[in-house]
């Protein structure tokens, strides 16, 4: 209603207001004229027209009252999906420093581990792990990571997952210098942390003791490049590489400092030939060496081989379309003849070639469009199957070498709080040891 009208109403409203008494006084006085009779007959039509206008008022008042209510509904179911649905808290300016922005984020879970095992059934307090995220402009960024776990007799265990530097060179390329995740297979890097992996822990031979690095500490070039239709990813490192662990394995972690003046040479390459299917390749190389005795040095000339060459390669492949997601990873590790001192010859022996693979395919599936129960909406059920092999380590190969099924259900609270409940059925494959089926629960919670 504009406010020519509104005046136009309340001119009308004044101006009525001593019309009825002026025609009760006129009618009491004398019987009323053909004149007068007009009179009177336009202030009945002027009275009924006052009447509609003021409906309308209040018809207007009510509809701008329903409309600000419904404007405030939708403010505030907004601002409770923004709060579901960050990460973490935005990104804040640091008091001082107004060209650097910091953020917190990370993740925790806790859960049960029952079941046929050979250790007891536990509830485990499961990790804590906070990231920060300091940005410079728009080209420096500090991000870090730590975990904290609780272990079996109570201690507490800190470690820093990752610490690097990375400078936006440009639109596809980005420099990152310091700890990283390796950027070997697509598991480690992009799907360990809890509320995000489908299943309560890692595949077989992706974990622990497994063939994937977990991480590296050197320099990594990444960043992606438009191709036609498609589009490719790049990650190239340049890192301290892996080195011989006291067992006679190989520990695929970010060290501090290397051992030897070799460093390893890897990274992943990735396409998309269709926007939700990505395909990737990757491969790493290196020289280890073995552990040295000082007491026992090596005589000069003996042929012994004091380091080995270690080489990765896999494949991988991840579909996201909707409620689905299915993934695919292949894994496997050589390291050649090795002498070197361990834990059960502290002398030295000549360890034979180690061969390591792994694999798993996985398959989930979220519920949303099946009934109209908010409660079926939330519901994923997943399947994941794996098998791990080693040779050329008996006491490895008898702890780790398996096949695994695990089929789960969860059911997410928020898009990045989830419950999940599972089975897993580990068939070990050296004979003698025991197969294990595990129970297993998590509540998992990304901020």
């Amino acid at each position: 209603m504009t406010c020519a009208k509104y005046r136009s109403m309340v001119l009308a409203t004044v101006a009525l207001i001593g019309l009825p008494a002026l025609a009760q006084e006129t009618q009491e006085q004398s019987p009323p004229d053909p004149q007068t009779a007009a009179l009177l007959e336009r202030i009945e039509q002027l009275e009924a027209e006052l009447a509609d206008l003021r409906g309308e008022v209040l018809q207007s008042a009510e509809t701008a009252s329903k409309a600000e209510a419904t404007a405030q509904d939708a403010v505030d179911r907004i601002a409770e999906v923004q709060d579901q649905t960050s990460p973490g808290p935005a990104y804040a300016v640091s008091p001082g420093m107004p060209d650097t922005k910091w953020h917190l984020a990370g993740y925790a879970d806790v859960g049960f581990v029952g079941g046929d095992t050979s250790g007891p059934d536990s509830f485990v307090s499961g990790k804590f792990n906070p990231s920060f995220h300091f940005q410079y402009k728009d080209f420096l960024l500090f991000e870090g990571e730590f975990e904290y776990a609780t272990t079996g007799d109570g201690e507490t265990e800190s470690e820093l997952e990752y610490s690097q530097i990375d400078l936006v060179l440009n639109d596809h390329a980005v420099l990152v210098v310091g700890k990283y995740l390796s950027p070997i297979g697509q598991f480690q890097e992009r799907l360990h942390p809890s509320w995000i992996n489908k299943v309560q822990g890692a595949p077989a031979g992706f974990g622990h003791d497994g063939v994937q690095p977990a991480s590296d500490t050197g320099v990594q070039l990444r960043g992606s490049i438009p191709a036609g239709v498609t589009r490719l990813t790049y990650a190239l490192a340049v890192g301290n590489g892996p080195r011989t662990t006291s067992e006679g394995g190989v520990e695929l972690m970010g060290m501090g400092s290397d051992d030897n003046s070799n460093k390893s040479i890897g990274g992943r390459i990735g396409f998309f030939p269709m926007p939700a299917l990505e395909v990737g390749g990757s491969y790493l190389t290196a020289r280890v060496d073995g552990i040295m005795n000082p007491d026992m040095p090596v005589p000069s000339g003996s042929g012994l081989p004091l380091d080995a060459r270690f080489q990765l390669w896999g494949v991988d492949a991840a579909y996201t379309k909707g409620p689905l997601a299915a993934r695919f990873e292949y894994l496997k590790s050589e390291r050649g003849k090795l002498f070197t001192a361990t834990d059960e010859e502290p002398d030295g022996v000549l360890l034979p070639d180690l061969e390591m693979e792994a694999w798993y395919g996985q398959v989930s599936y979220r519920l949303s469009g099946f009934s109209d129960s908010e409660i079926i909406h939330r519901l994923e059920p997943v399947v994941r199957y794996g098998e791990f092999s080693i040779s050329g380590h008996p006491e490895l190969e008898e702890e780790n070498a398996q096949n695994r099924l695990n089929a789960g259900l969860n059911y997410w609270l928020a898009p990045t709080i989830v419950a999940k409940a599972g089975l897993e059925w580990r068939d070990y494959t050296v004979p003698g040891v025991p197969d294990e089926t595990l129970i297993q629960f998590q509540l998992g919670y990304g901020f």
